[in-house]
This record gives structure tokens, sequence and C-alpha cells, in this order.
């Protein structure tokens, strides 16, 4: 046989094995394990953020069985199992840990200093020195950070439009919870609550236990209003809470949208589904190769006002049209 002929068969035969062989990438794609920290006790069926997440997740083109392997730790609302919970994803050796709220982002954060975190709602991150700064974030974690001490006050306007001659309120915030922002939000709201001629009372709670005995009392003050934070323990309750308001004949303003759907009088706050679709953008950019660190926390703006008319019928409080023209939802 010719030399040439020769050299013609072996590449001829080379390229047939190669395309014999799995391209790496493609039939062999890698699968990777997505942790998902969260306080939710149900993610899958009952969080309207999770399902927002794995929406957008699924624009981008991952696929759960595909190419992403999702592991879910939820803590049902109680926060001293997070750090177990942050430690077992560890353990299991995500790619990624994605969280929901500060509690969760502050046990994934000690958890590891290597694995990519994202953090699709987070108080204040420079603060609780999760991030080095918004624009430059330093480690290994990035996210969406949350307003919180800019919402207070524009709750406490809107309950006034809501209730023109309400004179008294309660904050009922969770112990604990964001410690190191409550000062800083407290002196914000108490400013606030001083030019709308509001006496405001923070009330902080450990359990659901409190919460009810926090109801209570304020009735016997002749409180006109509860406003409650989006605390984990809030939010893994927001049935309860709405139940409780109604057993003690209390209108409720609440911090975003759940609450209002689980029969809370009314929610003002950031949109969640929306960030939530955008968490999925930045473990896309991650997965692909960018580093947390070179990636800037974002702080979107979009916020929501909803109003439960079947609450107010039930609690028999009548809402100035003026009120209702500004919600972005009514809950009829």
């Amino acid at each position: 046989m010719a030399p040439n002929a020769s050299r013609r068969g072996i590449v001829i035969a080379l390229g047939a094995v190669a395309l014999a062989a799995p391209v790496p990438g493609f039939s062999q794609q890698k699968i990777y394990r997505i942790g998902y920290l969260s306080n939710d006790p149900e993610p899958r069926t009952s969080s309207h953020t999770f399902k927002a997440f794995m929406m957008g997740l699924q624009e981008l083109g991952w696929t759960e069985g595909k190419n992403i392997d999702l592991r879910i730790r939820t803590s049902g609302g109680r926060e001293e199992r997070l750090p177990q919970l942050a430690a077992e994803l560890v353990r299991e050796r995500v790619d990624i840990i994605v969280t929901s709220g500060s509690a969760a982002t502050r046990a994934a954060n000690a958890a590891t200093d290597r694995i990519p975190i994202v953090f699709g709602s987070a108080a204040n991150p420079v603060e609780q020195k999760l991030v080095a700064s918004l624009a430059r974030p330093g480690g290994n974690v990035t996210g969406l950070a949350l307003f919180v001490q800019e919402l207070g006050p524009k709750r406490l306007q809107l309950l006034k439009e809501m209730m023109p001659g309400a004179t008294r309120f309660t904050r009922v915030y969770q112990a604990g919870s964001i410690a190191s922002v409550q000062p800083a939000i407290m002196s914000e709201d108490d400013a606030a609550a001083r030019q709308l001629g509001i006496t405001l009372e923070h009330v902080p709670v450990a359990d659901m236990a409190a919460v009810e005995a926090a109801f209570a009392g304020a009735v016997r003050l002749r409180t006109h209003a509860m406003i409650l934070t989006g605390a984990p323990l809030f939010v893994a309750n927001r049935e309860v809470i709405a139940g409780l308001a109604l057993k003690y004949g209390l209108a409720t303003m609440t911090a975003d949208v759940r609450f209002a759907e689980a029969g809370a009088l009314v929610s003002y706050g950031e949109n969640f589904v929306s960030r939530y679709r955008r968490a999925a953008f930045l473990v896309d950019k991650i997965l692909r190769g960018a580093k947390p660190s070179d990636i800037p926390v974002e702080q979107p703006a979009l916020f929501e006002l909803v109003v439960n008319l079947k609450t107010a019928k039930a609690l028999g409080v009548t809402l100035p049209e003026s009120f209702l023209l500004q919600a972005d939802r009514v809950i009829r």
C-alpha cells in the first residue's frame, strides 16, 4: 500500500473514533449540583420565589435532571437549623448555593468560603459583612440586596392614608433577625412616625406564642394596626398570622404579596418573583465561568402594593378610594 494511502486510512479511522466518542459538554454534559437554602416549609409547592427561580433557570437552558441536580434544604422558619443545613450542602459538594433571606445567607457564608453563593434576598449585605461592597463583593458571595430601612417609612405612610384617623401602630419583628440593622430600622421608622403624628411601638418576638401575645397586647393598647416584617418566622406562618389578625380584629400591613394572598389586609414590599428570576441569571453566569467576586450586588427597585378586600370586609374596614387606586393588585 502506498504511504499516502496508509496515512489516509489512519486519518479516516481516527475520525470514525472521534465521531463515535461522546463530545464533552454535549452528550455527556456535566450535571451541576445547585443547593437551595431557605426557610420556606415546602418550596416546590408553596413558594412563589422558588418557582420564579426555577422558571428563570429553565428560560436560561437549565433543566432539573438534565444539566442540574437540585439539593433543597429548608428550616421551616427555624433559623437555628440553617447552619446545619448549610453544612450538609457543603458536604454534598454542591457547585453553587442559592439562599433565600439574610439568615440563610449568613449560614451559607459561615459554612464555606469556596463554594459560590447567590442570595435572592439579603438585607444590608455590606453591614452584615456578606460582601466587601455592592460594586465589588470580593469573595464567594453575590446576589440581590433587600431594601429594608427604606420601606418602613413608606409602610407607615400607606397605613396613615388607609386609616387617616389612626394614631397608634405596633411593629412586630423577629428577635435576632438581621439584628445588626434593627437599630437603624427603628430609628428611621420612629422619625417617620413622628412626622405623621403616630405613636409607634416596636415589639420583638421569638416564636408564634409571642406573636399572638403581641396581637393581644396591641388590642389592650387600642392599636389601630399591626406592621409585620418579612422575617422567616412570619413568612413560614403567614396563614396563622392572617388568622390572628381576624381573631383580634386588627388591620395588618405586611412585607410582601405572600402575606396578602394568605389573608393579611395589606402588603407592601418588593416584588420577590422578579428578583428570584433575576437570581437565576446570576447563577447562570457563575455556572458558565464568572466569579461571584466580579459580579456586583444588585438592588432591584420594583415594589408592589396588594390589598385583600375579602379581609377588609371581614374586619369591617372601609378603605378610601384614593388608597385603593394606588394598589398594584386587589384580591377580591
